[in-house]
């Protein structure tokens, strides 16, 4: 079997499946969302302590922009993996590292930005997307039709 034959296969296999994808995406990205944040959510000691790191990067009013950023992210996450407002959430979750990056993480070497990178580069992903077949986004549209 050649690999031109090989990836024909699979094409041929996986064809029709990209909202399979998106939910995949949106599960895995907005649950480590949801985990890195909900502690910043029930713990005011928490917040403090992250108003106290975005402080040391020089974000200016440091308690809002943790309360913004945990409530992003939190929020975000959690609409993404239901799928719901999904263009909307992509686009908050992307903006949210993006700052991450500019303010923070271009201050280290390029690995340390990965991660941030990575979630900014999927929340562009689903802004552009959207949620796909298996989300609420899309029941919402056929009960509004």
């Amino acid at each position: 079997m050649t690999i031109s034959t090989l990836h024909d296969e699979i094409e041929r296999r996986l064809a029709g499946l990209d909202d399979v994808g998106l939910l995949i995406l949106r599960a895995v990205m907005g649950g480590h969302l949801i985990f890195m944040t909900q502690d910043n959510v029930f713990s005011w000691t928490r917040m403090l302590e992250f108003r106290d790191f975005l402080a040391q990067f020089g974000f200016p009013f440091p308690l809002f922009c943790a309360v913004l950023s945990v409530a992003g992210q939190f929020g975000g996450g959690l609409a993404l993996v239901l799928g719901l407002c999904t263009r909307f959430a992509g686009a908050i979750v992307a903006f949210n590292f993006v700052v991450a990056i500019v303010m923070v993480d271009s201050k280290q070497p390029y690995p340390a930005a990965f991660a941030a990178l990575a979630l900014a580069a999927a929340g562009l992903c689903l802004m552009f997307t959207g949620a796909g077949r298996y989300s609420l986004d899309r029941s919402w549209r056929r009960i509004m039709r």
